[in-house]
Order: structure tokens, then C-alpha cells, then sequence
């Protein structure tokens, strides 16, 4: 077999590893490459036929015919090359190909990092890295989806190389690292983490200046490349280099978890309140309260209260050492309902857990654990633009020497009464404030230029911090724009934006946002409006270039504009957010700008990028959903994501869940009924996965809201997948009806898979009740009804089933007959996850029937298999009974270890049930070892 990244020594010879040479022309070596980096997977002749051909010819496909029958002739004969039904596939072991050995070993490493094997970690990197060569399909001539494909390639390549270098930080071997990061700035000299990780290895190395050195060359090409000065984290470490303080023992001091927002930039005044916030972490002897406090911010919209909370928490950094937590409520924010506390928890765990593990489903198990894991820590939460005392009351953070900030426009009485927190009012700023700020925002020598226009300004913008930030935004943008223009305008056209009155804010900071928005370009101020149609709490790049119908690379542009005149500001790399007040104004702009059938396209695009990237992200979670349904084209100018593995599904999801929730909405506020239940569908596996077993049934409790005139087919679909999400979240007596619903509907039209299906969420359902009799009589229904359509991957899923409720009911026999057939079955169709499933359940058969030793087998299978698929819940369960059946064969150290590993990932998942289970299980083991 080939690897991946084969080198083609002239126009048309190719070497291949045994050291044989053939002649191939470029055509020839462009399919080669096109398989051999889609390797296991078809390729379809149309793909095929887009990387050959940027413009095909009519003979197109037939040329593709001949090209690929010549490969054949030319590989070597044990390759593994096979026509399908829409194209072809090239078939390897992860051993064969250099890119599937890359793959494995970067898993190992992520694997490895998860446990804290930063020696491992560094084993992996350099095991994976020694598989590249060059460049990917280096040589041949490419089009379309190939070079897409090479980029991304190319991407997870700089990845490991940084993550790699990390390691070798985090180790102490700095010298080991340094060299090959200058080679990475040298290829990549925009990239930040790289020169933050060369900055931290000189530093590591005691070579100071060659770290100070290294951050002044970082500079000087994102100014020059960018026009941006280095970010924040670039900005810290110069900082703590020169202060000597950013090594201590050899390693980075940062042990916490900081999640924060960029600090802000030219803060100016508020003394006062940033003494009264001192006063939380230093007492006189500098040593932090041993109290949990809660201290409550509020004022005016726009008075600056998340500007002064961020800056603080910068600020007092050091006073924090386990972390330092931020979350938008939403209370007050435009076109958006407030952020539930549940939602918000969820975020809050999302920051303090590693990406795998679970979040419980119930939102009490998930408060006890967001304490928990704050139990015993230093840590500052700020809960920022709350409405609600009991929006917040179960976020606070319960530990000594903690610190909550809540902002809020309201004063939170329920949280002062009850709660003790301390109350801080904001007001507008001084004029001498607001003067200092526009000075430093525009320069002292502008400023006293036009004294009397600059206090006009100043004046007319009330005190308002972010009034002041859009004006001299505006003065930036035109810097030949006399400040006495800007004070003129400001003062007319005081009705303009009407939609903004409220009691808080005055006429001129609706002058303001006018006035910034009326020099952007005609594109940049199509984009804002359109932006303003946005409905989740912040938009990717990639999502923002499908609303505004634009390439990526003109909506980047274009955005780099919104946040020059201070409209837009990009939160984390590639993700854009509005203040709540701008994005008002937003709102009013697509109202007033759009016409209804622009904003109904901008629509139609947004939740189509949403639609059609988790689709092809619940497919790479769960391929054995492939041909379910088939989504209509995307609207023109969407462009969703084409991701590249499972993994990148997970983060996509993780990154974009709440967006995709918003757009569900959306859909349903639209009339885009097909798209409602079809975002709920793609969102399933996601859920289940993660445990979001209520979120689950909240998006099809949505679909099921959906008119779908005339398609019974789809209410059927909706009433079956809500039935089962209630059944999975333990909402039996609404589960039941709807199973029934659509069982009908299914009957009435014949469809015997939907029959099947719904029966076999029906047998789900009387057996997490714990009537297994009931749940077998659904199940041999649904057996012979998968049997009938030839549906050998359900029949399979429906023996294991049936094998594992027999089991239940100690009918070992019919147990052990079912659980073999579905294995065979399983290993057939290549379902990894099914036989995981149904090794398990063999195991447990062989167990309880007295094969112990056949019991291990089976179990340590399916523990191979169950890790492979990332499900830690399932990899529990099965860790579980191995226990049971080592404690069974007096081998008890195996026994403490299988259910100390089981009991890891409980907790970690907050399984509480299944947690005091296991403990049961390891106090009697220790009890009988006394």
C-alpha cells in the first residue's frame, strides 16, 4: 500500500514505499492523491470529477472510467481498490497509510493529554509528525474539493506541530521545541500561539531577551500583515517576562481556568468603584476574605457595567488563582429571551470540565456539580446583564475566598436581601472622566485642538461609556473629520432612532449609533443589517458569511469593518457578538434597510448553513443514520461547513449548540417548517451523546408545534422522536401517547420501517420502566418487521435488545440465542457501536450463568470497542459489570480497579445513581478485605 503523502520525483514517476517506480501521468496522480487522502471512504465520480476538472468536459466521467482502470493496472496488486455504486473507495489498514497513522496517533495523544501523560503526549506527537513528508498530493495539479481538503490537511499538520511543542514546554525540555517553532513562524508568521509558545520556551530556557525578542518580531508582522496590534494573550506574557514573575520552577504558574473577555481597552476613570472592588480581595494584611462573596453591579444600559467588571477581573488576576469564569445572562439583551440558569450552568460546567465528559441531565445534579467542582477554589464568576434574582442564585459560587460580580440593569434586591451580596451603583461618567477617555481614545493634541467641540461631545453622549466608544470609533474612521462635524451631528437628527427610546438611555446615543452606522461602505452596512437577523448570542465567521451571501474571505472583511467602527466585536477567534444595544439597532436597520424578501434569503441562508453542517455533523457521530432523509439543496449563497471527522463534529456542536437552538427558532418564527424538525433530528445524536436529555425534548416539543400541511410522513417522524426523546429523559406518561400517535399514523400509511421503529422506542420505554415482558412483546414486533423490509442493521439493534431483556428475566437461553445472532449481524454490516452493545450484553449472559472467563473476554471487547467510540457512559457501564465478574472470580485487585475506573467517569459525568452503585460495590470489597 501507498502512504498518503507519496512523493512524485517528476512530472509523471511516482515511487512507491517498496522502492518500485512507476510511470504516472498527472491525471493519474491527481485520482491517486484524491483516494489515498479520502482513504475508507467513497469518493463520489462527481467529486472525483470537480478535483480533476476546474471547467469538466462532456467526457468528463468516461475519462474518469479509464483513468481509474490504468491506476488499478499500475498499484501494487494488494491494494484495495473498488468501484461503488456512486464512486470509488480505496480501502487500508490504519498501518498501510501514513495519514490513518497520523490520525491514530494524534488520537493517542488527545487520549493520553486526558489522562495527565504529558510523556505520552510528547511520544504521540513526534510518532504522528514522523508521518509527514512534504505536502500532501504534493506534485499534482488540483481543483474544488481536493485543495479544500489539502488546506485542512495542512491545518491539523500546524496543530500537531503546536501541540507537540506544548508538551515538550509543559515537560521542561524547552531547547527541544524552539528550534522547530522557528521554523513554524518562519512558514506561518501570523499565526499567535506559535510565537506565544516560542516566547515560552526562551522564557523556560532562561533566554529572556530572545523571548522578548521573539514577541517583538510577532509584533512587528501582525502590524505590518494585519494592521492589529498581538493579542491578549501575547500581551500577558510580554508582561510577565518583563516582570520576571512568568516561570517559577521551570513551568508556567497559570494552573486555573481563565474565560474572560478580552480586557478593555483605553478604560479610563471609575476610581472609585475599582477601590470599592479592591476591597473584596486585599485587607490590610493583602490576604483575601475567607467568605464566599457576592457583589452586585448595576446601573443604566451602556454606563460601562461589563466593561468595568472585565477590567477588574484583569486586573486582580493573581487573586484568583483557580480561575476566573464569565457568561452573558442575556437579561436585557435585544431580539433574545434571558439565558435560563440551567443554560447558563451548563456553560459554566462546559468551562471547568475537559470536552469529554458529560453534564448531567437534571438541573439540580447539574448545580451540585458546578459546586463541586468550585468546592475548595479561588475563583471569580462574573454572571454578566442579569434580570432575575433566581436567574443567578444558583450560579453563585459557594466557596471561601470566591467571588461572584453580577451585573444587572435592575438593583437585585433578592440577592442583597437574601443572599448578602453587596451592592455597587454605577453611574454615568464625570465629564473630567469622559474627557479623559475621549483623550485617550483620540490623542491629547485632537482633543485640545477642538476643546469646545470635544465638550460638546462629551456633553451630548450623557456619561455613557459606549456612546463615547461609537464616536471617537467614528473620528478614527475619518481622521480628517473635524471634531466640530461630529459634535453638529450629534446634536440634530434627535428622533432617528425612535425603536431605542426607553427611560435608561437618551435621544443622542441613538444619534451616535446613527451616525457610525452612516459611514460604513454600502457592503459593510448591508452586512450590519443583515447581522441583525442573527438570532443566537453570537455568530461564527462561517455562519456570517452564509446570512450575508459572501465568501468567507469578503465576510471577514467585512466584519474587520463593523468592528473598526466599534458595531461588532470578535469575542474568540472567529466568533462575533454585539453589545445588546447595538445589535437594537441592528434589528432596526433589517427592518428598515431589507426588504422583506432580502430578509427572508438571509434567513433561508443562516438556517440552512445551520441545517446542512449538522447534518453532515450528526452523520460523521453517527454514520448508520445515512439515508434517514435527504436534505433539499441549500439555498444560493449558503455555504456550510464540509467537517472532517467525528472529532471536529463534536467541537462544531459543542461551539455552535446554542446558535443551533436559536436557529430552530428561527426556522419556526419563518414558516421554514421542513427545516424545524429536521435541525431537531440532526441535534439527536448530539444530545444523547452529551446527556442533554431534556434539551432533546424541548427541540422536538418545537417541531412538534410545526404545521406540516398534508405530510403525514413528517408528523409521524416528529410524534415518534419526541415520544422517544420523553421516553430517554424519564417522561413516560408523555412518551407513551405520542409512540402511540405515530404508530398509528405509521399503520394508516403503510410504513412498516416506521412500525418497526416506533416499536422498538416503545420496547425503550417498558424497559426503563422496568417491564421487560411488555418491552419483549414490542420487540418481537419489531423484529419481524424489520426482518419483512430487509432492514438487517435494526434487526440486529432489536435481537440485542430482545437478548438483553431475556437476560434481565434470567432467560439465559433466549438470552445468549439472540445476543449470537445479533453479533453476527453486527460484524456483517461493520456497526462498531452495536457490537459493542451486544458484547456487553453477552458478557453479562456468560456472568450470571457461571462462564466467568468467557464473561472477561466479552467484556474487555467491548471495553475496546466502546472506548473507540468516545461514549464514556457506555465504556462505564460495561467497566462496571467486568467488576462484577473479576469480584466474582476472587481476583479483587482487578475488581477495585475496573469499578474505581467505572467510578471516575460517573462523577465526572455526574451520574449520581450509578455513582453511589459502584461505591456501594468498592465499600463491601474493602469491608470484606478488612
Amino acid at each position: 500500500m501507498v502512504d498518503a503523502t507519496f512523493k512524485v520525483l517528476g512530472p509523471v514517476q511516482v515511487r512507491w514505499p517498496d522502492g518500485r517506480q512507476v510511470q504516472l501521468g498527472g491525471k493519474l496522480c491527481a485520482v491517486l492523491a484524491t483516494l489515498l487522502v479520502n482513504v475508507n471512504t467513497v469518493v463520489s465520480r462527481e467529486r472525483m470529477v470537480a478535483t480533476l476538472w476546474e471547467e469538466p468536459p462532456a467526457s468528463a466521467i468516461a475519462n474518469l472510467h479509464t483513468y481509474v482502470s490504468q491506476l488499478r493496472r499500475a498499484l501494487p496488486p494488494e491494494t484495495r481498490l473498488s468501484t461503488k455504486d456512486t464512486g470509488y473507495l480505496l480501502e487500508a489498514a490504519v498501518e498501510e497509510v501514513d495519514l490513518l497513522r497520523f490520525e491514530q496517533a494524534v488520537r493517542l495523544a488527545h487520549a493520553a493529554a486526558e489522562q495527565g501523560d504529558l510523556q505520552a503526549v510528547a511520544r504521540q506527537y513526534e510518532s504522528a509528525l514522523s508521518m509527514w513528508r512534504g505536502r500532501p498530493a504534493e506534485g499534482t495539479t488540483l481543483a474544488g474539493p481536493m485543495l479544500a481538503r489539502v488546506t485542512e490537511l495542512e491545518e491539523r499538520l500546524a496543530a500537531a506541530r503546536l501541540d507537540w511543542a506544548e508538551a515538550k514546554i509543559a515537560l521542561g525540555l524547552p531547547a527541544n521545541a524552539i528550534e522547530d517553532l522557528r521554523l513554524f513562524v518562519a512558514e506561518q508568521p501570523l499565526r499567535e500561539r506559535a510565537w506565544h509558545l516560542i516566547m515560552l520556551a526562551h522564557s523556560q530556557a532562561g533566554q529572556r531577551d530572545k523571548a522578548l525578542e521573539a514577541f517583538r518580531q510577532a509584533r512587528s508582522v501582525l502590524i505590518d500583515e494585519l494592521g492589529l496590534e498581538p493579542g491578549e494573550e501575547l500581551q500577558q506574557l510580554q508582561a510577565g517576562i518583563l516582570a520576571g514573575t512568568m516561570v517559577v520552577n521551570g513551568s508556567a504558574p497559570r494552573a486555573g481556568v481563565y474565560r474572560l473577555p478580552s480586557d478593555v481597552k483605553h478604560f479610563s476613570g471609575r476610581e472609585a468603584e475599582l477601590a470599592a472592588l479592591d476591597a473584596f480581595v486585599l485587607t490590610e494584611d493583602e490576604e483575601p476574605p475567607y467568605t464566599a462573596t457576592t457583589c452586585v453591579i448595576s446601573g443604566t444600559g451602556g454606563v460601562g457595567k461589563t466593561a468595568l467588571a472585565v477590567h477588574w477581573a484583569h486586573r486582580v488576576r493573581e487573586h484568583f488563582p483557580d480561575g476566573q469564569l464569565y457568561v452573558d445572562l442575556q437579561g436585557f439583551s435585544p431580539g433574545a429571551t434571558q439565558m435560563p440558569s440551567a443554560q447558563a450552568v451548563r456553560i459554566l460546567l462546559g468551562f471547568l470540565q475537559p470536552p469529554h465528559h458529560g453534564i448531567p441531565s437534571t438541573f439540580e445534579e447539574q448545580v451540585g456539580l458546578y459546586r463541586n467542582l468550585l468546592a475548595g477554589k479561588r475563583v471569580l464568576v462574573i454572571l454578566d446583564n442579569a434580570r432575575e434574582t433566581d436567574q443567578v442564585r444558583p450560579l453563585l459560587s459557594p466557596s471561601p475566598g470566591s467571588l461572584t460580580l453580577v451585573t444587572g440593569r435592575t438593583v437585585l434586591t433578592g440577592l442583597i436581601a437574601t443572599e448578602g451580596a453587596h451592592l455597587l451603583r454605577l453611574s454615568p461618567l464625570s465629564h473630567a472622566e469622559a474627557g479623559r477617555l475621549l483623550k485617550r481614545r483620540l490623542g491629547q493634541d485632537r482633543v485640545s485642538a477642538e476643546r469646545e467641540a470635544a465638550d460638546d461631545i462629551i456633553r451630548t453622549c450623557a456619561g455613557l461609556p459606549l456612546a463615547l466608544g461609537i464616536v471617537a470609533a467614528r473620528a478614527i474612521i475619518d481622521a480628517g473629520l473635524p471634531l466640530t462635524a461630529l459634535a453638529e451631528e450629534l446634536q440634530a437628527e434627535s428622533t432617528r432612532l425612535d425603536a431605542l427610546q426607553t427611560d435608561e438611555l437618551s435621544t443622542d446615543l441613538r444619534e451616535v449609533f446613527g451616525s457610525s452606522y452612516g459611514v460604513l461602505p454600502a457592503a459593510a452596512a448591508g452586512a450590519f443589517a443583515q447581522l441583525g437577523l442573527a438570532p443566537g448570542p453570537d455568530i461564527s465567521l462561517t455562519a456570517a458569511a452564509s446570512l450575508i451571501g459572501r465568501s468567507v474571505v469578503q465576510a471577514r472583511s467585512l466584519l474587520r469593518t463593523l468592528e473598526t467602527a466599534h458595531l461588532l466585536h470578535q469575542h474568540v477567534p472567529g466568533r462575533y457578538r454585539m453589545h445588546d444595544l447595538v445589535r437594537l439597532y441592528a434589528i432596526e436597520r433589517a427592518a428598515r434597510d431589507l426588504s422583506e424578501d432580502e430578509r427572508a434569503a438571509a434567513v433561508r441562508r443562516l438556517v440552512d448553513f445551520y441545517l446542512h453542517t449538522s447534518y453532515v455533523a450528526d452523520l460523521l457521530l453517527s454514520p448508520r443514520r445515512r439515508g434517514m432523509f435527504e436534505l433539499a439543496p441549500a439555498a444560493p449563497g449558503c455555504l456550510p461547513r464540509n467537517l472532517a471527522d467525528a472529532a471536529t463534529a463534536q467541537e462544531w456542536f459543542r461551539a455552535e449548540h446554542p446558535c443551533l437552538l436559536a436557529a430552530q427558532r428561527l426556522a419556526a418564527e419563518h414558516g421554514l417548517h421542513l427545516a424545524v424538525w429536521q435541525l431537531a433530528w440532526t441535534l439527536d445524536t448530539f444530545h444523547l451523546g452529551h446527556n442533554l436529555l431534556q434539551t432533546s425534548v424541548s427541540t422536538w416539543r418545537m417541531a412538534s408545534t410545526v404545521e406540516h400541511p398534508e405530510d403525514s410522513a413528517a408528523h409521524a417522524l416528529i410524534h415518534q422522536m419526541l415520544g422517544r426523546a420523553c421516553a430517554r429523559a424519564g417522561h413516560h406518561e408523555e412518551s407513551l401517547p405520542h409512540l402511540a400517535e405515530a404508530l398509528s399514523l405509521y399503520e394508516r400509511s403503510g410504513d412498516i420501517p416506521g412500525q418497526a421503529y416506533v416499536r422498538h422506542t416503545l420496547a425503550l420505554a417498558w424497559e426503563q420502566q422496568g417491564e421487560h415482558e411488555q418491552a419483549l412483546v414490542h420487540l418481537e414486533h419489531a423484529l419481524r418487521l424489520y426482518r419483512k423490509v430487509g432492514d438487517t442493521t435494526e434487526e440486529a439493534n432489536a435481537l440485542n435488545s430482545l437478548g438483553w431483556n431475556h437476560a434481565l428475566l434470567a432467560d439465559f437461553a433466549d438470552a445468549q440465542r439472540h445476543c449470537e445472532q445479533a453479533l453476527v449481524l453486527n460484524r456483517r454490516h461493520g456497526d462498531r457501536l452495536g457490537e459493542a452493545a451486544t458484547l456487553d450484553s453477552l458478557g453479562y449472559i456468560a456472568h450470571n450463568t457461571g462462564h466467568h472467563a468467557q464473561a472477561l473476554d466479552y467484556y474487555h471487547h467491548a471495553l475496546d470497542l466502546r472506548r473507540a467510540s468516545g461514549y464514556a457512559s457506555k465504556e462505564a457501564e460495561t467497566l462496571s459489570r467486568l467488576g462484577d465478574t473479576y469480584h466474582a472470580l476472587g481476583r479483587h485487585t482487578e475488581a477495585a480497579q475496573s469499578w474505581n475506573h467505572a467510578l471516575i467517569i460517573y462523577r465526572a459525568q455526574a451520574h449520581t445513581t450509578k455513582t453511589r452503585h459502584v461505591q456501594a460495590k468498592l465499600d463491601a470489597l474493602r469491608t470484606l478485605s478488612i
